[in-house]
Protein backbone atom coordinates (compact mmCIF):
# COMPACT_ATOMS: atom_id res chain seq x y z
CA UNK A 1 0.00 0.00 0.00
CA UNK A 2 1.46 3.31 -1.05
CA UNK A 3 2.00 6.30 1.12
CA UNK A 4 -0.69 8.30 -0.65
CA UNK A 5 -3.26 5.56 -0.13
CA UNK A 6 -2.44 5.39 3.56
CA UNK A 7 -2.92 9.12 3.87
CA UNK A 8 -6.29 8.92 2.08
CA UNK A 9 -7.47 6.08 4.32
CA UNK A 10 -6.28 7.89 7.44
CA UNK A 11 -8.07 11.06 6.35
CA UNK A 12 -11.24 9.07 5.67
CA UNK A 13 -11.08 7.42 9.11
CA UNK A 14 -10.48 10.75 10.81
CA UNK A 15 -13.40 12.32 8.92
CA UNK A 16 -15.64 9.40 9.88
CA UNK A 17 -14.64 9.70 13.53
CA UNK A 18 -15.29 13.44 13.47
CA UNK A 19 -18.70 12.84 11.86
CA UNK A 20 -19.61 10.23 14.46
CA UNK A 21 -18.37 12.47 17.27
CA UNK A 22 -20.40 15.43 16.04
CA UNK A 23 -23.54 13.45 15.28
CA UNK A 24 -23.61 10.71 17.92
CA UNK A 25 -21.56 11.79 20.94
CA UNK A 26 -23.39 13.94 23.52
CA UNK A 27 -21.96 15.33 26.73
CA UNK A 28 -24.35 15.97 29.62
CA UNK A 29 -23.11 18.22 32.37
CA UNK A 30 -24.27 18.54 35.97
CA UNK A 31 -27.48 20.32 36.90
CA UNK A 32 -29.50 19.14 33.90
CA UNK A 33 -31.58 16.14 32.88
CA UNK A 34 -31.34 15.19 29.18
CA UNK A 35 -33.30 13.00 26.79
CA UNK A 36 -33.26 12.35 23.04
CA UNK A 37 -36.10 12.68 20.53
CA UNK A 38 -36.25 12.16 16.78
CA UNK A 39 -37.26 14.78 14.20
CA UNK A 40 -40.96 14.09 14.90
CA UNK A 41 -40.55 14.50 18.65
CA UNK A 42 -40.77 10.80 19.54
CA UNK A 43 -38.81 9.74 22.61
CA UNK A 44 -35.64 7.75 21.85
CA UNK A 45 -34.10 7.51 25.30
CA UNK A 46 -32.57 9.21 28.34
CA UNK A 47 -29.00 10.40 28.71
CA UNK A 48 -26.84 10.08 31.83
CA UNK A 49 -24.37 12.54 33.19
CA UNK A 50 -21.09 12.59 31.23
CA UNK A 51 -20.40 11.25 27.72
CA UNK A 52 -23.24 9.51 25.86
CA UNK A 53 -23.31 7.87 22.44
CA UNK A 54 -26.56 8.20 20.49
CA UNK A 55 -26.44 5.66 17.62
CA UNK A 56 -29.59 7.07 15.99
CA UNK A 57 -27.76 10.34 15.40
CA UNK A 58 -25.40 8.71 12.90
CA UNK A 59 -28.09 7.99 10.33
CA UNK A 60 -30.86 10.50 11.15
CA UNK A 61 -31.44 13.85 12.75
CA UNK A 62 -32.05 13.81 16.51
CA UNK A 63 -32.70 16.48 19.12
CA UNK A 64 -31.15 16.67 22.58
CA UNK A 65 -33.49 18.18 25.17
CA UNK A 66 -32.26 19.55 28.50
CA UNK A 67 -34.31 20.10 31.65
CA UNK A 68 -32.84 21.94 34.67
CA UNK A 69 -32.75 19.71 37.73
CA UNK A 70 -33.31 22.62 40.10
CA UNK A 71 -36.42 24.75 39.90
CA UNK A 72 -39.12 26.64 41.76
CA UNK A 73 -42.84 27.15 41.33
CA UNK A 74 -45.36 29.58 42.80
CA UNK A 75 -48.73 27.94 43.40
CA UNK A 76 -52.01 29.10 44.91
CA UNK A 77 -54.00 26.77 47.13
CA UNK A 78 -57.72 27.60 47.25
CA UNK A 79 -59.97 25.60 49.58
CA UNK A 80 -63.70 26.47 49.50
CA UNK A 81 -65.61 26.48 52.79
CA UNK A 82 -68.63 24.15 52.34
CA UNK A 83 -71.26 24.75 51.10
CA UNK A 84 -70.03 28.06 49.69
CA UNK A 85 -68.21 26.34 46.82
CA UNK A 86 -71.60 26.49 45.06
CA UNK A 87 -71.11 30.25 44.67
CA UNK A 88 -68.07 29.53 42.47
CA UNK A 89 -66.01 32.37 43.93
CA UNK A 90 -62.79 32.15 45.96
CA UNK A 91 -63.98 35.17 47.98
CA UNK A 92 -65.37 32.73 50.54
CA UNK A 93 -62.43 30.30 50.40
CA UNK A 94 -59.23 29.68 52.36
CA UNK A 95 -56.31 30.94 50.23
CA UNK A 96 -52.71 29.87 50.78
CA UNK A 97 -50.00 31.21 48.42
CA UNK A 98 -47.02 28.82 48.33
CA UNK A 99 -43.52 28.95 46.80
CA UNK A 100 -41.87 25.53 46.28
CA UNK A 101 -38.15 24.97 45.58
CA UNK A 102 -37.32 21.51 44.29
CA UNK A 103 -34.66 19.27 42.72
CA UNK A 104 -35.42 16.55 40.20
CA UNK A 105 -33.90 13.11 40.82
CA UNK A 106 -33.15 11.89 37.30
CA UNK A 107 -32.82 8.29 38.50
CA UNK A 108 -36.31 8.14 40.03
CA UNK A 109 -38.22 10.75 38.00
CA UNK A 110 -41.57 9.28 36.94
CA UNK A 111 -43.19 12.38 35.45
CA UNK A 112 -43.85 12.78 31.72
CA UNK A 113 -40.50 14.34 30.82
CA UNK A 114 -41.67 15.57 27.41
CA UNK A 115 -44.51 17.52 29.06
CA UNK A 116 -42.03 18.73 31.65
CA UNK A 117 -39.89 20.08 28.80
CA UNK A 118 -42.62 21.56 26.57
CA UNK A 119 -45.29 22.70 29.05
CA UNK A 120 -44.22 25.36 31.54
CA UNK A 121 -47.38 24.77 33.63
CA UNK A 122 -46.93 21.02 33.96
CA UNK A 123 -44.70 21.08 37.06
CA UNK A 124 -46.65 23.84 38.88
CA UNK A 125 -49.89 21.93 38.33
CA UNK A 126 -48.32 18.71 39.62
CA UNK A 127 -47.10 20.45 42.77
CA UNK A 128 -50.38 22.32 43.25
CA UNK A 129 -52.51 19.18 43.06
CA UNK A 130 -50.32 17.24 45.48
CA UNK A 131 -50.13 20.01 48.08
CA UNK A 132 -53.82 20.88 47.68
CA UNK A 133 -54.82 17.26 48.36
CA UNK A 134 -52.68 17.04 51.50
CA UNK A 135 -53.71 20.34 53.10
CA UNK A 136 -57.39 19.83 52.23
CA UNK A 137 -57.31 16.43 53.88
CA UNK A 138 -55.87 18.00 57.05
CA UNK A 139 -58.32 20.93 57.18
CA UNK A 140 -61.46 18.95 56.41
CA UNK A 141 -62.23 18.40 60.10
CA UNK A 142 -62.51 22.19 60.60
CA UNK A 143 -64.90 22.65 57.67
CA UNK A 144 -67.34 19.75 58.10
CA UNK A 145 -69.96 19.14 59.34
CA UNK A 146 -69.85 22.90 60.20
CA UNK A 147 -67.30 25.71 59.89
CA UNK A 148 -65.01 26.07 62.97
CA UNK A 149 -63.18 29.33 62.26
CA UNK A 150 -61.58 29.88 65.68
CA UNK A 151 -60.29 26.31 65.95
CA UNK A 152 -58.95 26.43 62.40
CA UNK A 153 -57.10 29.68 63.01
CA UNK A 154 -55.54 28.30 66.19
CA UNK A 155 -54.28 25.07 64.57
CA UNK A 156 -53.51 26.18 61.01
CA UNK A 157 -49.71 26.32 61.39
CA UNK A 158 -49.62 22.85 62.90
CA UNK A 159 -51.75 21.48 60.06
CA UNK A 160 -49.49 23.18 57.52
CA UNK A 161 -46.39 21.53 58.95
CA UNK A 162 -48.02 18.09 58.74
CA UNK A 163 -49.29 18.73 55.21
CA UNK A 164 -45.84 19.87 54.02
CA UNK A 165 -44.25 16.70 55.44
CA UNK A 166 -46.75 14.48 53.60
CA UNK A 167 -46.33 16.61 50.48
CA UNK A 168 -42.57 16.03 50.49
CA UNK A 169 -43.04 12.28 50.90
CA UNK A 170 -45.50 12.13 48.02
CA UNK A 171 -43.21 14.08 45.69
CA UNK A 172 -40.09 12.10 46.62
CA UNK A 173 -41.74 8.88 45.44
CA UNK A 174 -41.89 10.35 41.93
CA UNK A 175 -38.37 11.77 41.92
CA UNK A 176 -39.21 15.33 43.02
CA UNK A 177 -37.11 16.33 46.02
CA UNK A 178 -38.71 19.28 47.83
CA UNK A 179 -36.02 21.55 49.25
CA UNK A 180 -38.22 24.29 50.68
CA UNK A 181 -41.88 25.25 50.99
CA UNK A 182 -42.58 28.92 51.78
CA UNK A 183 -46.15 30.07 52.53
CA UNK A 184 -47.24 33.67 52.00
CA UNK A 185 -50.05 35.59 53.69
CA UNK A 186 -52.89 33.17 54.36
CA UNK A 187 -56.51 34.31 54.06
CA UNK A 188 -59.20 32.63 56.17
CA UNK A 189 -62.81 33.93 55.92
CA UNK A 190 -64.11 34.77 59.40
CA UNK A 191 -67.60 34.02 60.72
CA UNK A 192 -69.02 37.33 59.47
CA UNK A 193 -67.76 36.61 55.95
CA UNK A 194 -69.00 33.03 56.19
CA UNK A 195 -72.50 34.13 57.21
CA UNK A 196 -72.53 36.70 54.42
CA UNK A 197 -71.69 33.91 52.00
CA UNK A 198 -74.46 31.69 53.39
CA UNK A 199 -76.99 34.52 52.97
CA UNK A 200 -75.80 35.18 49.42
CA UNK A 201 -75.96 31.46 48.62
CA UNK A 202 -79.55 31.21 49.92
CA UNK A 203 -80.53 34.15 47.71
CA UNK A 204 -78.89 32.50 44.71
CA UNK A 205 -80.63 29.20 45.40
CA UNK A 206 -83.99 30.94 45.81
CA UNK A 207 -83.50 32.84 42.57
CA UNK A 208 -82.45 29.63 40.84
CA UNK A 209 -85.64 27.98 42.11
CA UNK A 210 -87.77 30.84 40.76
CA UNK A 211 -85.94 30.71 37.44
CA UNK A 212 -86.47 26.96 37.26
CA UNK A 213 -90.22 27.33 37.89
CA UNK A 214 -90.46 30.03 35.23
CA UNK A 215 -88.51 27.92 32.79
CA UNK A 216 -90.74 24.91 33.43
CA UNK A 217 -93.87 27.04 32.94
CA UNK A 218 -92.47 28.45 29.71
CA UNK A 219 -91.62 24.98 28.44
CA UNK A 220 -95.14 23.76 29.26
CA UNK A 221 -96.63 26.79 27.46
CA UNK A 222 -94.45 26.16 24.41
CA UNK A 223 -95.44 22.49 24.41
CA UNK A 224 -99.14 23.42 24.69
CA UNK A 225 -98.81 25.98 21.87
CA UNK A 226 -97.05 23.40 19.74
CA UNK A 227 -99.92 20.94 20.23
CA UNK A 228 -102.54 23.62 19.49
CA UNK A 229 -100.69 24.74 16.38
CA UNK A 230 -100.44 21.16 15.18
CA UNK A 231 -104.19 20.68 15.71
CA UNK A 232 -105.00 23.96 13.96
CA UNK A 233 -102.78 23.08 11.01
CA UNK A 234 -104.54 19.74 10.77
CA UNK A 235 -107.90 21.53 10.78
CA UNK A 236 -106.77 23.91 8.02
CA UNK A 237 -105.50 20.99 5.99
CA UNK A 238 -108.90 19.31 6.18
CA UNK A 239 -110.68 22.55 5.21
CA UNK A 240 -108.30 22.96 2.29
CA UNK A 241 -109.16 19.50 1.02
CA UNK A 242 -112.91 20.17 1.34
CA UNK A 243 -112.64 23.50 -0.53
CA UNK A 244 -110.52 21.96 -3.28
CA UNK A 245 -113.25 19.39 -3.88
CA UNK A 246 -116.17 21.87 -3.69
CA UNK A 247 -115.23 25.46 -4.48
CA UNK A 248 -118.81 26.74 -3.87
CA UNK A 249 -118.50 25.88 -0.20
CA UNK A 250 -116.94 29.32 0.37
CA UNK A 251 -120.18 31.00 -0.78
CA UNK A 252 -122.19 28.83 1.57
CA UNK A 253 -119.91 29.69 4.52
CA UNK A 254 -120.20 33.40 3.72
CA UNK A 255 -124.00 33.42 3.44
CA UNK A 256 -124.38 31.12 6.43
CA UNK A 257 -122.62 33.73 8.56
CA UNK A 258 -125.17 36.45 7.60
CA UNK A 259 -128.00 35.18 9.76
CA UNK A 260 -129.07 32.05 11.51
CA UNK A 261 -132.44 31.86 9.70
CA UNK A 262 -131.06 32.20 6.16
CA UNK A 263 -131.37 28.96 4.23
CA UNK A 264 -129.50 28.75 0.97
CA UNK A 265 -128.66 26.34 -1.78
CA UNK A 266 -125.34 27.04 -3.39
CA UNK A 267 -124.86 26.10 -6.99
CA UNK A 268 -122.95 27.39 -10.00
CA UNK A 269 -124.67 30.23 -11.93
CA UNK A 270 -124.38 28.37 -15.21
CA UNK A 271 -126.36 25.47 -13.76
CA UNK A 272 -129.42 27.59 -12.87
CA UNK A 273 -132.29 26.92 -15.33
CA UNK A 274 -133.24 30.09 -17.26
CA UNK A 275 -136.96 29.50 -16.76
CA UNK A 276 -136.58 29.07 -13.05
CA UNK A 277 -134.46 32.19 -12.81
CA UNK A 278 -136.97 34.26 -14.83
CA UNK A 279 -139.87 32.84 -12.87
CA UNK A 280 -138.29 33.75 -9.58
CA UNK A 281 -137.56 37.25 -10.85
CA UNK A 282 -141.14 37.65 -12.17
CA UNK A 283 -142.68 36.43 -8.93
CA UNK A 284 -140.47 38.79 -6.96
CA UNK A 285 -141.44 41.79 -9.07
CA UNK A 286 -145.19 41.14 -8.75
CA UNK A 287 -145.28 40.34 -5.08
CA UNK A 288 -146.11 43.17 -2.65
CA UNK A 289 -144.71 43.19 0.83
CA UNK A 290 -146.64 44.45 3.80
CA UNK A 291 -144.32 45.20 6.69
CA UNK A 292 -147.27 45.34 9.06
CA UNK A 293 -148.68 41.98 8.03
CA UNK A 294 -148.45 39.32 10.65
Amino acid sequence: MGKVQKIIIAAFVIAALIYIFVRAVVFVGSGVFAFVTDAEGQMLGYLHKGVNIVPQGIISKVKINYIPLNGSSDIDIVIPVPPLELIKSDHYSIKIPVAVNYTLDSERLSLAVQKLYTDSQYMPLQLQKRFHDKITENLKKYLLPYYQYNLLQANLQKELVLAIAHFKESCAKDGILINEVITGTIYIPDYAMYMEGRKFLNELLQQEKVNTLRLNALQEKLKEDEINNAQYLGYLEKISKIISKNKDILKYIYIDKLADNVKVIVTSDKNVPFDLANEIESESSKKDFDNFKK
